[in-house]
């Protein structure tokens, strides 16, 4: 019977963690090309792909000293110890050690920045390990190697990591220490790029958590008018016309019926005034010639709550009145039924 998970490893991957140091002891050749298979990867894997690089190399929860033959496949934890000590760059395999108190000490060693998406990620994964004293060497090392991350693997690493600020339920301060790698220019300059020309996954959500960087501000405008994705396009023109950015900094109750105690989880917010260039009515009829509905509803909205500062409001209603959207033409019959209240400054 087919196995119900795909495995994210190569076989030849696997093969090669597998057979790392079982003849004669690991070698740093051997090392070296595990490290560059390894590094290829994608950071979206790096939860799967920990258990599974974990399992291959033989990197296990417990001591195997019982067995003497496994001592060359990292079975005794003084012998990974050991390793460390004559080669640092272990530790960024043993960062997928099944045992805490190797993670811990490779942690310890690391002073290089991680050279690909997936080491970048591996430790943000480590971040939010299941182990306290874990996540507070990894918060350190984060200190100490982070900022000297090259601007392109941050920025790719970002991207998925932006998303996973909610989804690990283990770090709560840990997860500052990436602020400082995302707040760079020179990285968010890389997030933007990435988000205007990746035509797939969920960039608007990463887009909503990447406003919480002010250096975002500068690039919303390009991301507007160029981003691949429509929904990426809305949310940098709902920002751009409100002046504001909000983004999601965990979920609270709310009461739908407190007779009966019907109540749901919504996102809780926080927002910040952005630092906008151009007028608010240039941004409202550029988003109306977007090709997409879902960036003209964005730009209906914000004619609602802005038209009475506009002199020609209503000859970009009647346009909306025209529009091929239902969800735009509703909008436009609103106004159309309840004139602004006060006169175009």
């Amino acid at each position: 019977m087919p196995s119900k998970f795909r495995s994210v490893l190569s076989p030849e991957l696997t093969a090669k963690l597998a057979a790392l140091g079982t003849q004669h002891g690991p070698s740093d050749r051997e090392l070296e090309n595990v490290l560059a298979d390894l590094a290829a990867l994608s950071p979206h894997l790096i939860v799967r792909a920990s258990r599974e690089i974990a399992e291959a190399a033989g990197l296990r929860w417990w001591p195997s000293s019982r067995n003497p033959a496994l001592d060359w496949h990292f079975g005794g934890l003084s012998y990974r110890h050991e390793l460390l000590r004559k080669n640092r760059e272990y530790a960024w395999l043993f960062l997928f050690d099944g045992n805490g108190y190797v993670r811990e000490a490779a942690l310890n060693s690391l002073n290089n920045p991680p050279r690909s998406p997936f080491f970048f990620a591996a430790l943000a994964w480590r971040l939010n390990d299941w182990v306290r004293a874990v996540r507070q060497a990894a918060e350190r090392c984060a200190e100490r190697v982070l900022h000297r991350t090259a601007c392109d693997v941050a920025a790719t690493a970002a991207l998925y990591l932006l998303g996973r600020r909610l989804a690990w339920g283990r770090w709560s301060d840990e997860a500052k220490a990436l602020d400082k790698v995302f707040e760079r220019k020179d990285v968010m300059a890389g997030i933007a790029l990435r988000l205007t020309q990746q035509p797939t996954g969920p960039l608007a959500t990463y887009l909503r958590q990447a406003l919480r960087y002010p250096a975002i501000d500068e690039h919303l405008p390009r991301i507007a008018s160029t981003a691949i994705q429509p929904s990426v396009r809305a949310v940098a023109y709902r920002c751009l016309i409100s002046g504001k950015a909000a983004w999601t900094v965990g979920f609270e109750w709310a009461w739908i019926d407190k007779v009966y105690g019907v109540r749901r989880r919504v996102p809780k917010l926080e927002t910040r005034e952005i630092q906008r260039t151009g007028q608010v009515a240039d941004i409202i009829k550029e988003a109306i010639r977007d090709k997409s509905h879902v960036v003209r509803i964005v730009a209906a909205d914000g004619l609602i709550a802005a038209r009475s500062h506009l002199p020609d409001a209503q000859m970009l209603i009647v346009q909306l009145a025209n529009d091929s959207s239902p969800a735009v033409r509703a909008r436009a019959d609103y106004m159309l039924r309840h004139p602004a209240s006060g006169p175009p400054s």
